[in-house]
């Protein structure tokens, strides 16, 4: 009678009392893992394309030029003004 006590007693235990402890987290965590990466893969082409409007710079234009027209660009010329440290 013992025997078929401990039978029933491994049953009831059920699936994920018989698991290593940590394994069902490491799953959900790797599951979790792959969701992110395969919805990143997905958002590629929206995320760049974000990016890229984010960083783009205008370009410059010469003055009283049309704004696409390559010929009238001239060389830019930027004055850097450094202020004087200040003493103590």
């Amino acid at each position: 009678m013992s025997e078929q006590r401990d039978g029933d007693e491994e049953l009831r235990r059920g699936f994920f009392a018989t698991m290593p402890r940590g394994t069902v987290t490491r799953v959900f965590v790797l599951l979790a893992l792959l969701a992110g990466v395969v919805l990143l893969q997905r958002k590629a082409g929206a995320i760049g394309g974000c990016m890229n409007q984010t960083f783009m710079l205008p370009q410059p234009h010469g003055v009283g030029a049309a704004a696409g027209d390559a010929s009238a660009r001239g060389p830019i010329h930027v004055r850097v003004q450094v202020p004087e440290a200040t003493t103590r």
